[in-house]
């Protein structure tokens, strides 16, 4: 999370001039911003490299939350993480199991045949993140404010991440929709793309087409620096297209802020939508 400065504000008898209200409106907007570009991004990834996906026989996967792609940075929550195999369009969950070594949760998944695209969710009920005269503070608007803070921002930040592997050419599997509140779903099969070839995909926010930013990368394009991708688009009734210039590990990525919140809770609700796939 970002790092906040420590405000002490005296609000006496409500009185505020017009030109601290201008400050603060914009300070609480770059915290808000600076919160939001600072949070993790929630991937799935299989835990060996040289995976192979066989009927019956278990294989080992890991939910990743890094600012960088597949690089992990640190372990989720695990009891606010659900994640498995996607079985008649239905989670199967896993036990998940904290890996402090790896900065990852591991879990473990068993394909009922070999044949079809595998699909693997995560989903993240995230927590609330505050801003307050003390900094950034997890924890409700309520909640804070019953322990004497001023709470200027209240942001809730939900993950959902999908991973496609194993995708055949005779595949079906691969556009199946989940109805997650931001989902991200493929229009071309992956084992049918190339290299230069486009990637296109759906996007849907609470079930209607999204329209805004996207954003997308390979593995191993940028190891150094953080929030930083490949290529950039913005879907337009619900489509992106994202140009596939590796093979490999890619990401897609969509994004939605200021949704409404729950009073008392927070203010506003993020939404975050993460698919990982391969390109062979």
């Amino acid at each position: 999370m970002a790092k906040f400065i420590k405000l002490n504000f005296n609000l006496k008898d409500g009185v505020v001039t017009m030109r601290f209200k201008k400050f603060f409106a914009a300070l609480v907007f770059v915290l808000v911003i600076a919160s939001c570009v600072s949070a993790h991004e929630l991937t799935i990834k299989p835990k060996h490299e040289n995976y192979k996906i066989k009927a019956g026989e278990p294989i080992e996967f890991t939910v990743q939350s890094a600012h960088k792609f597949i690089v992990p940075e640190e372990v989720e929550v695990l009891e606010r993480v659900k994640a498995g195999i996607i079985i008649n369009n239905k989670l199967e969950e896993s036990k998940l199991k904290a890996n402090d070594k790896d900065l990852c949760i591991d879990f473990t998944v068993t394909p009922k045949d070999d044949k079809g695209a595998l699909i693997l969710t995560a989903i993240k009920d995230g927590e609330t993140w505050s801003i307050t005269n003390e900094g950034g503070k997890t924890g409700a608007r309520s909640e804070l404010e019953a322990k004497g803070l001023k709470v200027l921002r209240a942001t809730k930040n939900d993950k959902y991440a999908k991973a496609i592997f194993n995708s055949s050419h005779e595949d079906k599997n691969y556009k199946i929709i989940l109805n997650q509140p931001l989902e991200i779903i493929p229009l071309n099969n992956p084992a049918d793309i190339k290299v230069g070839d486009y990637f296109n995909v759906k996007i849907l926010l609470n079930g209607q087409p999204y329209s805004g930013p996207v954003w997308a990368t390979y593995d191993g394009f940028v190891t150094e620096y953080e929030n930083t991708y490949a290529y950039y688009t913005e879907a337009e009734n619900g489509e992106a297209h994202i140009k596939i210039t590796a093979p490999g590990f890619w990401g897609v990525r969509a994004y939605q802020g200021g949704l409404p919140g729950n009073a008392g809770d927070y203010d506003a609700l993020t939404l975050r939508a993460f698919l990982l796939f391969e390109i062979k």
